[in-house]
């Protein structure tokens, strides 16, 4: 059976720079930092749970969030 791929890729924002023992928490992302003094997330959800997750993520680690936008194919 085949399934259409349903992976997004996502931008995430969240305010300050973090460092590498949190960085562990978002692997399969690649990481920036803004001159504004925010980390910049961007890789792939795979479907709704895993964006559920990722937000549940950022909740539980006490992070804040400050954008979250899917990106164009």
């Amino acid at each position: 059976m085949n399934t259409p791929n349903t992976t997004k890729l996502y931008e995430i924002h969240l305010k300050g720079h973090l460092g590498q023992t949190t960085l562990v928490w978002f692997e399969g992302f690649t990481v920036a930092y803004s001159p504004a003094g925010e980390t910049i997330l961007r890789g792939p959800l795979v479907d709704q749970a895993a964006l559920d997750g990722m937000l549940q993520r950022i909740c539980d680690l006490g992070l804040s969030l400050t954008q979250f936008r899917q990106l164009d194919a």
